[in-house]
């Protein structure tokens, strides 16, 4: 299973993805853990044994995680002795502070998620102070241990997917992106438009270094790939683990299914203290079961299904099979590569897909 846990609801940066995630006028959790962390580590024990699962991941979340470094200190020492299953741990931060983190900390680390904030990365058409703060903070994390980068960015209104992507490759090891996931959106027609053609870009642009044999690891693009030319039936659960094996605990220990929903009833699956259930939460509705689409996207988002209207779900189909278009199109090509080249196969199927909600 998966267990996120939000280490402080404090941030020390403005970005795009926590404006969704976390909106401070109505978050009413503690900024900081109030539950005892034996109370954790029994939590986590247990889970795990009733799903008879051998693999663990724990998420330090936030909020910005490292503003705590010491609670994530605390926490890896309390499941430093356990033997019943093996536990990776995955970061996800802003990236301003990775380079202070302490070497306790990172030997222990097996993924960073970096969440960038593309209005930051130029200033007056230049490279900004901020996206080279960055920069060097990957290097020198990357000094201490070679840990997988995954790149995570927001497409919103004011943002260019191609562009970000384009400039990205070699400052992470993969890039994952999400549309904009709010229950309502400005002149949606307009950011329909140009993700199309963004996206359109972003295909040509990966493809053409496909050909030649580099694999540009943009995790949505391969995560289709792998859909494409494996023999799986369509799935029952979302893949982003939504009412499935996603657990986002807050800091007062109450548990949610979803990051984006980590104050609402609809999406609350208990707590450290009693346990949680996973209640109606597979991908029950008729829209994705009749969808000939279902096996590559997964039913994107669970809590979009709950929340948003029968419009703003169409919004998001109609751009996820758009993309997904791009890929059968050229799918004979796609084939051919993947027998030619063994890398390309492997990456499609690398453990890191599964760490992001896969598509976007």
């Amino acid at each position: 299973m998966e267990f996120y846990i939000y280490i402080t609801n404090d941030c020390n940066l403005n970005c795009s993805y926590c404006s969704v995630l976390l909106n401070k006028e109505k978050m009413a959790k503690p900024q900081s853990i109030q539950y005892s962390l034996d109370n954790l580590r029994k939590f986590v024990d247990d889970e795990q044994k009733r799903n008879n699962d051998k693999y663990a991941t724990i998420c330090f979340f936030g909020g910005e995680p490292t503003l705590d470094i010491d609670k994530i200190e605390h926490i890896m020492k309390k499941f430093e002795n356990v033997k019943s299953y093996e536990i990776k741990y995955v970061l996800h931060t802003n990236g301003l502070l990775l380079s202070s983190i302490p070497h306790a900390v990172v030997k222990r680390l097996d993924t960073v998620f970096l969440s960038l904030n593309y209005e930051k990365i130029f200033t007056k058409g230049q490279i900004s102070n901020y996206f080279f703060g960055i920069t060097k903070s990957l290097a020198t994390l990357k000094e201490k241990k070679q840990i997988p980068i995954i790149g995570r960015l927001t497409i919103t209104k004011d943002t260019s997917l191609y562009t970000q992507c384009a400039i990205l490759p070699n400052t992470f090891d993969y890039i994952y992106w999400q549309i904009d996931n709010q229950e309502h959106l400005e002149d949606i027609e307009n950011y329909k438009e140009n993700y199309k053609k963004d996206v359109s870009l972003l295909f040509d642009y990966w493809f053409s270094f496909l050909e030649k044999g580099t694999i540009l690891n943009y995790v949505p693009f391969l995560s289709i790939v792998k859909s494409l030319v494996d023999n799986e039936p369509s799935p029952k659960n979302y893949y982003c683990g939504y009412g499935y094996y996603s657990v986002f605990i807050q800091t007062d220990g109450e548990c949610y299914a979803c990051c984006e929903a980590v104050e609402s009833s609809k999406h609350k699956i208990g707590n450290i203290y009693n346990g949680i259930n996973f209640s109606d939460m597979s991908i029950d509705n008729k829209k994705c079961l009749d969808c000939l689409y279902l096996k590559l996207c997964g039913g994107r988002c669970g809590r979009m299904h709950k929340d948003f209207s029968k419009k703003r779900i169409n919004d998001f189909c109609e751009l996820n099979i758009f993309t997904f278009n791009l890929f059968i199109n050229s799918l004979p090509t796609i084939k051919k590569l993947l027998k030619s080249n063994p890398d390309f196969l492997e990456a499609a199927y690398d453990e890191h897909i599964d760490y992001t909600e896969q598509v976007s």
